[in-house]
């Protein structure tokens, strides 16, 4: 990387120089690719909130992919998703595999020595004949064929057709592997569906914050360093503390103080302070306010009550403020959840999941 480009990437679906955690992750999937037919993390979904680094872990293990002999479909959950990854494979295919329309010989002139070719449109067919050909043409090289899928979203009747599809692709012991990613609640849906109940099998990755605060720290020193900076030990201090080690985060923050007087070589803790108040109104205007926008009034009220508490709260208090049952309560703690939004700390308690968000309502409901 040259000198003095930002190396930080807070774009979604940027995949970042270096990533901080998810190693696990990453090295589960591959070896479920250098494996046999029957690994399990060849069919596996990505859950986490916005910010969490869902698509740009579903880019990087599509790019890494390609040094154990697989090629890759990548694609979003939209209408017109199915033939996108046909159009999609034959293009990642298109030098291992010979164009789909083809003649084949139909007859012979014995006394002439002719030979009568007819044209034979192998394109014709339903999506899966069409997919099955393509599959057979890159089994005959020993390549295989990873579908990824970003904002899987049980809404979209195709996503149904893709997970039908690909079992049955599984069970004729093709070389393929399905990664899908979303958010908590379209996951849940996925999961609920009794169509797709093959789906439930499928290996869950949670992609929460990262708790090693050395990760998180070493990722952002080595990402500056990468564009010949430095950074003060205070100022990188800051900037760990001030991610909370949430993915997104931590490329806003590196691009925001990186982006302070950039034309000197070290980063002081001028440049983190300054950098660190732009990261968190940029966090606050792209994550947190269209979160808040899809809650209900009923998520609110749950969410303010917990604010009278430190990291915990516990469900007996919160149907106790709200001046409902148990039952009620849990509700809107399993939607909650299902969003993201907070998460289990143990038996009858939970807690804010999105670093900085408990805050961030602080400061726009009335506790």
């Amino acid at each position: 990387m040259s000198d003095k480009t930002n190396p930080f990437t807070p774009t979604f679906g940027s995949v970042p120089p270096l990533f901080a955690g998810r190693t696990d992750v990453k090295s589960d999937v591959l070896r479920g690719l250098e494996g046999g037919l029957g690994e399990p993390n060849r069919i596996s979904l990505f859950v986490g909130a916005r910010g969490s680094g869902k698509t740009a872990l579903l880019t990087k293990i599509a790019e890494d992919a390609e040094q154990y002999g697989w090629i890759s479909a990548d694609v979003t959950a939209i209408p017109g998703m199915l033939e996108d990854v046909y159009e999609r494979t034959q293009e990642a295919a298109a030098e291992f595999v010979e164009a789909q329309a083809k003649s084949h010989l139909t007859g012979v002139t014995v006394a002439g020595f002719g030979a009568t070719r007819e044209i034979v449109d192998r394109s014709q067919g339903n999506w899966r004949s069409r997919m099955n050909m393509l599959l057979d043409e890159l089994n005959k090289q020993s390549i295989g064929l990873l579908i990824t899928v970003d904002e899987a979203n049980i809404s979209l009747d195709e996503m149904r057709s893709l997970v039908v599809a690909f079992q049955h692709f599984v069970r004729e012991r093709r070389k393929v592997a399905l990664l899908m990613a979303g958010l908590p609640q379209n996951v849940s849906a996925l999961l609920h569906d009794k169509t797709i109940s093959f789906l439930r099998r499928a290996v869950q990755h949670q992609l929460g914050v990262i708790h090693e605060e050395h990760e998180v720290r070493e990722t952002i020193k080595k990402t500056i360093e990468l564009s010949e900076r430095t950074v003060q030990k205070e100022a990188l201090k800051q900037m760990t503390i001030a991610t909370g080690g949430f993915p997104f985060l931590i490329q806003l923050v590196g691009y925001h103080v990186w982006r302070q007087n950039s034309q000197r070589n070290e980063i002081n803790l001028l440049d983190a302070d300054e950098g660190i108040r732009y990261a968190l109104a940029d966090m606050e205007s792209r994550i947190f306010d269209v979160t808040m926008r899809e809650l209900s009034e009923n998520d609110l009220r749950f969410l303010q009550a917990m604010l009278r508490d430190g990291g915990e709260s516990k469900m007996m208090d919160i149907a106790e403020r709200l001046s409902v049952n148990a039952s009620y309560a849990s509700q809107y703690r399993r939607r909650l959840i299902e969003q993201g939004i907070i998460g289990s700390r143990g038996r009858g308690k939970v807690g804010f999941e999105i670093p900085l968000f408990k805050e961030y309502l602080e400061k726009r409901i009335d506790s």
